[in-house]
């Protein structure tokens, strides 16, 4: 009898290809398990880029960028978002990332774009402006997931209540009209975590 252990599994055009340790009694070592997959029509690939998020983790089931906590704890876990996190953490405010049981798209500013709005950042952090600073937390949060038809839409509506303008272009999904998307997303337990190079800012607020 052949016992298969998978390791790792990758989705290729035409393909779903298995990466295993092939056990046998001194013969095999590793091998590849090749499972044919029927392709899609051009309807049903019409109808799923519609409905799909934009922002897909990695095929390969392993990969750090599927991720199997909350988005709080994946947040946490990640060096590049330690300035949001203790965005969060100052407002009091990480119980917004749950969610309230539904699914959430979260536009994760990495540390390399509060440094370019470090003037912004630290007024932020000042006691008086907690409330504001929640508000711009929020901005960045959307419930449910960011669809090709979101997008087509032009906007998305925030946790904060505005909208955001969305677009598809050449360098990718940009958010706000001043961020960009940037890959790999992180896919969590309760949503989407994905990496922008950018803050957003809702109207009308003043620092």
């Amino acid at each position: 009898m052949f016992k298969l252990s998978v390791k790792k599994c990758f989705r290729v055009p035409g393909l779903f290809l298995v990466v295993g340790a092939m056990l046998h009694p001194q013969r095999f070592a590793n091998a590849f398990l090749v499972v044919p997959v029927f392709a899609e029509t051009a309807t049903e690939r019409g109808a799923s880029a519609e409905s799909q998020s934009l922002f897909q983790p990695s095929a390969v089931l392993d990969s750090p960028k599927r991720s199997w906590g909350n988005i709080a704890e994946s947040l946490a876990r990640e060096p590049e978002f330690s300035s949001l996190i203790s965005a969060f953490n100052f407002a009091e405010a990480t119980a917004i990332l749950e969610g309230g049981g539904g699914k959430l798209t979260v536009f994760a500013p990495t540390n390399t774009a509060f440094q370019k709005n470090s003037a912004a950042y630290n007024k932020l952090l000042q006691p008086q402006n907690k409330d504001k600073l929640i508000r711009v937390l929020k901005y960045h949060i959307v419930r449910g997931e960011i669809t090709q038809g979101k997008v087509d839409g032009g906007e998305v509506e925030t946790v904060e209540g505005s909208l955001v303008k969305i677009k598809a272009s050449s360098e990718g999904v940009i958010i706000g009209d001043r961020a960009k998307g940037i890959q790999p997303s992180i896919e969590t337990s309760n949503g989407v975590i994905v990496r922008i190079d950018n803050l957003l800012l809702p109207p009308n607020l003043e620092l």
